[in-house]
């Protein structure tokens, strides 16, 4: 990308990742999991201690190298490459009007917002490659608070029961939490519109809604759940599930430097409905 982080990923593995980073709920879920540990870290509120970097370690494309503060590669087992395709994309259920706009947006796929730095929205902020960018949890008994190392994006969580703001959009919407026993459910909406879900056009509008679901499994693993509904574009709910497992206490978020406005050209070049043909 032009913008320019602390994250070694090459251009190559760059270029390929528009074919590889668009899959909901069953295209990419992990295995059954287990029920919560019932050793789980709890504040002293006794609700689940969520605290720590965190990082999605299931997904259809784990194929890009991170670097760390010391050089390890979290995108796979033992320090190795991640070298997993995955499976192909689902298809999710568009109107017909909404169908005909994806298709736009997926011949023009350079218009994705996130290609200009934009926050990635609810809930794709989170569903990025398995192992590329991490996001920082921080909680006490008013507030979880979410800091992705990606787009300098923060979510702020209210815990108290609050409502949603009126004649308020935004990138991420409003987020307001709940804890329903030891999970975290996250209520989202006043979306502006303007996100995509993936590269590959496909998108929500003004009219989403996200439910989310953060269960943390065991010490090292959250299970997180999320439901999308948006009647303007989806004929039915759209449901994407996977894990994020802990980083070492060791690690930290790297600076990211990606300012709006910025163009990804390297990324959405003219083969992929880009405006400039690649430099090779």
């Amino acid at each position: 990308m032009k913008a320019i982080h602390g994250r070694h990923v090459r251009t190559a593995a760059l270029v390929m990742l528009g074919a590889c980073l668009a899959a909901p709920l069953f295209a990419q879920a992990p295995d059954e999991p287990a029920a919560p540990s019932a050793e789980l870290p709890r504040l002293p509120d006794g609700t689940p201690d969520l605290q720590g970097l965190w990082l999605k370690s299931t997904g259809s494309f784990q194929g890009l190298f991170i670097g760390s503060l010391d050089g390890t590669n979290f995108a796979a087992p033992a320090g190795g490459r991640g070298r997993g395709g995955g499976p192909a994309p689902r298809e999710y259920p568009y109107t017909p009007e909404a169908l005909r706009e994806k298709e736009y947006r997926r011949q023009n796929r350079y218009l994705d917002p996130e290609a200009r730095c934009h926050i990635p929205g609810v809930p794709r902020a989170l569903d990025q490659p398995a192992a590329l960018y991490p996001v920082y949890i921080i909680q006490d008994e008013n507030y979880v608070a979410l800091l992705h190392e990606a787009m300098h994006d923060v979510r702020i969580i209210p815990t108290d029961n609050s409502p949603h703001p009126e004649n308020y959009w935004a990138w991420n919407g409003d987020s307001r939490g709940r804890w329903e026993g030891d999970t975290f459910v996250v209520d989202v909406s006043n979306f502006n519109g303007r996100t995509w879900l993936d590269m590959e056009g496909n998108f929500v509008d003004h009219n989403e809604h996200v439910l989310e679901r953060f269960t943390l499994l065991d010490s090292e693993t959250i299970l997180y759940e999320a439901t999308v509904t948006d009647p303007t574009v989806f004929v039915e709910p759209v449901e994407f599930r996977f894990t994020l497992k802990r980083v070492p206490a060791d690690q930290q978020i790297l600076e990211y430097s990606c300012l709006e406005g910025e163009r990804s050209l390297q990324h959405y070049t003219e083969e992929d409905g880009g405006p400039r043909e690649r430099v090779r």
